[in-house]
């Protein structure tokens, strides 16, 4: 089977797709050669399509709980979305509880981007303002 285009090759550069021929380098280093793990942790995706687990927004935005409250709130202003969550309850409020719109899920996906900046310094977008 051959793939195509964007989509296909970020899930190609994540390993979630298997390359049928070539290879793929960022830096001259072939990613062939790197742990699944090695390769995600380096790269922050955003994708079409948003992704969110049961839980608070605070989870959602930092699950290993290791970012202050402060900067997961500058993030949110950053994307103009802590207003509309500080009225709803704020950090602690349920994410599914929130029904943001597809744009403000987006919005949202990239203050998760925000938070993660420290871990990649190469962010993938598939087509995030989509829709």
């Amino acid at each position: 089977m051959t793939y195509s285009g964007k989509s296909s090759l970020i899930l190609c550069i994540l390993q979630m797709l298997e390359l049928q021929s070539g290879s793929i380098k960022i830096d001259d280093i072939d990613l062939a050669y790197l742990s699944l793990e090695a390769i995600r942790t380096s790269l922050i995706t955003i994708s079409q399509d948003t992704v969110f687990v049961e839980g608070t927004i605070r989870l959602n935005l930092d699950p290993h709980s290791s970012i202050s409250d402060e900067l997961i709130i500058s993030a949110l202003e950053k994307v103009h979305l802590w207003d509309l969550i500080e009225t709803k309850g704020g950090l602690d409020t349920r994410a599914g509880d929130m029904h943001l719109s597809h744009g403000q899920q987006q919005l949202f996906c990239l203050a998760r981007a925000l938070l993660r900046k420290e871990k990649g310094k190469i962010l993938l977008m598939d087509e995030a303002t989509s829709r």
